[in-house]
């Protein structure tokens, strides 16, 4: 059984990945409060997000869920599919028709909520044909 990984256990890369995501986050902090001179509270908001960013990729990656992964791929729908949509609505002309006929802060109001609650659906949608899975799957060494 030497050389064979206990299924759900980690390549040896895993940890020092982490470990080097989270000091280049920290040294591009330091590099850009120091050398770049950005001001210390827009650098330290900004590791700060990072940081969150990075806590999220690790909890989907460590503790895959179902809820995580819908939420993951609403956020995916909201995101580029959405924007998308709101691209095609700003092309099609439909916001000059809108602003014409009801206003606007109605057409205001359109513009910035269907096509990013239809992407939301839509993201939804695929994820709900996939069962969820999100495309990267949690790293499952099989046994040889």
């Amino acid at each position: 059984m030497s050389g064979v990984k206990a299924k759900g256990s980690k390549p040896w890369w895993w940890k020092p990945l982490w470990i080097a995501i989270l000091l280049t986050t920290i040294a591009s902090g330091v590099v850009g409060y120091f050398l770049l001179h950005v001001p210390l509270e827009r650098m330290t908001g900004l590791v700060a997000l990072t940081f969150l960013c990075i806590g999220i990729a690790y909890y989907t990656r460590v503790r895959p869920s179902t809820k995580a992964n819908r939420g993951i791929c609403i956020l995916f729908g909201v995101t580029p599919i959405g924007f998308g949509l709101w691209i095609l609505y700003a092309m099609s002309g439909i916001g000059r028709l809108l602003t014409t006929h009801l206003g606007p802060l109605p057409a205001f109001i359109v513009a910035f909520t269907i096509p990013y609650i239809a992407g939301a659906f839509i993201g939804d949608w695929i994820g709900r044909r996939g069962s969820y899975r999100l495309p990267i799957k949690p790293l499952r060494i099989a046994e040889e």
